[in-house]
């Protein structure tokens, strides 16, 4: 995967996948909850969060490459279609820099249509020091 690329991703996990698990741990704590105890659970999120940008780097990266256009369609029974599916959902539909739209295809197998938000990306990208269309072309080159 190219550096830009993975740095893109760990941007965007670190900037809004973590922050938003962060939130959520803090708001599902309780009062008797121990401060070391949150501390761990933000650590193990963290941590489980760039564990998964990790497993799906390559995937996020063909995504961005086959998505240029927008829009992306992907089928969960091709096992690279359905990885890419998890990476870009996971990282971009969930920091609201994409949309999906699911469509079951048979019992438990979907079609995603995975809609990237490109100047949204862009901006984001941008934010990391990356000139992200040059990256997307350079990697379909």
């Amino acid at each position: 995967m190219a550096d830009d690329l993975r740095k893109l991703l760990d941007h965007i996990v670190r900037t809004y996948v973590v922050r938003d698990e962060l939130i959520a741990i803090d708001l599902e704590a309780s009062a008797s909850d121990r401060g070391e105890s949150i501390e761990s659970d933000k650590k193990r999120a963290a941590r489980r969060e760039f564990d998964r940008a990790d497993d799906l780097a390559d995937a996020f990266a063909r995504g961005l490459s086959q998505a240029q256009a927008g829009l992306i369609v992907l089928d969960d029974r091709d096992k690279r279609e359905n990885q890419i599916a998890d990476a870009l959902i996971q990282f971009l539909v969930r920091a609201d820099l994409a949309t999906s739209r699911a469509v079951e295809l048979e019992p438990n197998h979907y079609r995603y249509r995975i809609l990237i938000d490109w100047p949204k990306l862009v901006s984001v990208a941008r934010d990391a020091g990356i000139d992200l269309d040059h990256v997307v072309r350079r990697s379909t080159t």
